[in-house]
């Protein structure tokens, strides 16, 4: 999971409160030891919360909640973020769930990614940790789908702002088989593999959004992040994955 930031900060940081703080790639939950509070054979509940280690790179007191629960078709996850300070927190979260693809025979080529509505939208180029300022493209063959190539990946993860879409689904021509990633809305979606025929595609629904690479390095500047006033409740998001 990605938490308190998605993606790159320009120059490795960002400032807040008159202080600088230096923070890698996609925050520190994903290397973070969570506890397990609550565990059952379907369903495990797990917890972060803000330290004097945290506070050095992220000086917001928090606690964070991670639900995974297995479906019968699937898997779901659910975050719940708590703002356990006295001031506003400002943070993104998010997904970046890898999908083994072909799963259904045939190559890369043979499949593509559907998008439930119909969109008019444009790539961000994502270089060096950033997105590109001021560069956009196509990428969709249709306005709902994009077809996955050799060639798709190499100028890196396609960022997508505001998709109209709740549902993302890998598909393979008329086949049956699909693996849908299911979201109750997200304002970022990223779409990844590594070049060069990866046996795995990234759909990832984002809360935030990497530093663009003419941003100005303040917290409360930063594209996408999500802003938590103190004692006001949980921000809670989430996304299923469905395999059929």
């Amino acid at each position: 999971m990605l938490f308190p930031v998605i993606g790159g900060l320009k120059d490795g940081g960002y400032s807040w409160g008159g202080r600088q703080y230096k923070l890698g790639s996609h925050g520190f939950a994903r290397n973070s030891r969570f506890t397990v509070t609550r565990a059952a054979s379907d369903a495990v509940e797990l917890a972060l919360c803000s330290s004097a280690l945290t506070r050095e790179i992220y000086p917001f007191d928090f606690s964070l909640c991670v639900h995974f629960s297995l479906e019968r078709s699937g898997m779901a996850v659910r975050y719940e973020v708590c703002n356990a300070g006295a001031a506003p927190m400002l943070f993104s979260i998010g997904s970046h769930p890898a999908f083994v693809v072909p799963f259904a025979g045939g190559s890369l080529e043979n499949y593509y990614l559907l998008f439930e509505r119909e969109e008019s939208l444009e790539r961000l180029y994502f270089k060096d940790g950033l997105v590109v300022a001021g560069r956009t493209g196509e990428a969709f063959d249709n306005c709902r789908v994009i077809s996955f190539s050799r060639s798709l990946f190499d100028d890196g993860i396609l960022i997508f702002r505001g998709p109209r879409s709740c549902e993302f689904s890998i598909r393979k021509g008329l086949n049956a088989h699909s693996v849908t990633v299911a979201t109750d809305g997200v304002p970022y979606l990223g779409l990844w593999s590594k070049p060069n025929g990866a046996p795995f595609v990234c759909v990832e629904p984002w809360h935030g959004i990497p530093d663009s690479a003419d941003a100005s390095g303040r917290l409360e500047d930063k594209e996408g992040m999500v802003r938590l006033e103190p004692h006001s409740g949980i921000f809670t998001t989430g996304n299923r994955i469905e395999i059929a």
